[in-house]
């Protein structure tokens, strides 16, 4: 039974830290304890290949469960299956939300702003920060007619990105059920959908009413440091600080170096036109 009460619901956090992606994990283990739903029973299940985190015992709101290194792109196009795993367990809390490895809580996030306040919510969605101000027919959506992930040119209203999103514990281990199926269901037909376990999300999401949509700029990018309001930030994963995104995926095992790293980000310079259009589309959301 969900306690109506927001500020009294029981919390599950799902986190994948496999192979070289538990770099992040204490940054946002300790971010979340300090700025997440402070009023609530929070538990982090976090799911690794990591054996000193395996044979830890000191956090008691922390589970850390065996996972194995599935390798790119199926540790992410995997992930409701992984969730799935540990369902029996999850039925204990009143919500469940999952966030990308590279995620740091920034500044508050209150029970208030963000678990739905209205009973017809039942899923919580963030929009994709670095594109949710493009045209319909400009989202990255799966085009494929052959995935289960397939959206055509001429539907859509938002673009939500797959590095967070949760909601009522029921209603979100649907969601697990039914993207996990449909996965399963293109890798038969030697299908993966283009952004992998985003593309199957925003296909789910698909003229849907029952989403709470968190405000355009609730999260950021790294280096969109002009989104001063945002209280979710995901750390560039592409930095040299973590070796770089193939490093971070095993693809290699070659670290990017700083000026490389330098080199890819003088293309971006400012960027206002970008910045302008946000600005101008989070008016119109």
């Amino acid at each position: 039974m969900l306690n109506t009460d927001l500020n009294q619901a029981s919390i599950a956090i799902l986190y994948i830290a496999t192979g070289r992606y538990t770099v992040f994990w204490q940054h946002f283990y300790e971010s979340a304890e300090k700025n997440l739903l402070r009023s609530n029973k929070k538990h982090y299940f976090v799911f690794t290949d990591d054996a000193a985190l395996l044979n830890k015992s000191n956090l008691s709101n922390v589970t850390y469960i065996q996972q194995e290194k599935l390798g790119w792109p199926y540790d992410t196009l995997m992930r409701f299956e992984i969730f799935l795993s540990q369902k029996d367990k999850l039925k204990e809390y009143d919500f469940v939300f999952f966030f990308n490895a590279n995620t740091e809580i920034v500044k508050e996030v209150t029970s208030k702003e963000f678990l739905p306040e209205k009973q017809d919510e039942n899923l919580i969605f963030a929009l994709q920060p670095h594109s949710f101000h493009k045209r319909i027919d400009k989202f990255t959506y799966d085009r494929n007619p052959e995935s289960t992930a397939y959206i055509d040119y001429n539907s859509g209203k938002f673009y939500f990105t797959g590095a967070l999103n949760g909601g009522r514990c029921q209603d979100y281990l649907n969601m697990c059920e039914t993207l996990n199926k449909n996965t399963k269901i293109d890798l038969e037909n030697n299908v993966i959908a283009l952004w992998h376990d985003e593309s199957h999300l925003n296909k789910y999401a698909l003229n849907r009413e029952d989403i709470k949509i968190l405000p355009a700029y609730f999260t950021r990018g790294e280096t969109e440091y002009w989104k001063k309001s945002a209280k979710i930030m995901f750390s560039d994963k592409s930095h040299f600080r973590f070796g770089g995104h193939a490093y971070l995926r095993s693809e290699t095992n070659e670290k990017i170096t700083e000026n490389d790293w330098l080199k890819t980000k003088s293309l971006h310079k400012k960027r206002y036109a970008f910045r302008l259009k946000q600005y101008i589309k989070s008016f119109l959301l």
